[in-house]
């Protein structure tokens, strides 16, 4: 099946789609020398329940549209931007159509996926601190060592 930048943008964009705005926007991307882009990264795994979600729904539509795109070991996903002639490509119209839904309308592209995920995340914390029962915080004296206080003379 074979979609339009139009079609791609408008699964998501908040308002009428244009090529010079998915222009614009592709201006403002940081996008490396093979034309790929990064979305919804961080240093080290996904900084949230939020952003680990619409992730989830952007590789799951992209994949449906036959896109190059790939997650990043759960550091994001990486999407191409821009074909060999430096053309936008479907992933871009639709990255461009993800973001200003979710600067123009909503923070969430799927309720459903975010509740899975935050639950998900909910679990994983309860299970950290249920594992960690036997840690006991230093009591506030060990833990901030005091200090001698000078006085300076005039």
């Amino acid at each position: 099946m074979t979609i339009t930048l139009e079609q791609a943008a408008e699964r998501f964009i908040p308002h009428e789609f244009t090529i010079d705005g998915l222009d614009k926007w592709l201006t403002n991307q940081n996008i490396d020398v093979d034309g790929d882009s990064r979305f919804f990264h961080s240093w080290h795994h996904y900084e949230n329940a939020l952003d680990e979600a619409n992730a989830n729904v952007c590789i799951r539509e992209l994949k449906g549209m036959d896109a190059d795109c790939w997650t990043n070991h759960d550091n994001g996903i990486i999407v191409h931007m821009r074909d060999e002639n430096g053309e936008p490509t479907i992933g871009a119209a639709f990255m461009y159509g993800v973001e200003e839904y979710l600067t123009d309308a909503y923070p969430v592209l799927d309720d459903t996926e975010f509740s899975e995920v935050e639950d998900r995340w909910l679990r994983d914390w309860f299970d950290q601190e249920k594992g960690a029962k036997d840690w006991e915080p230093k009591p506030l004296a060990e833990a901030i060592p005091p200090r001698e206080i000078q006085f300076k003379r005039n």
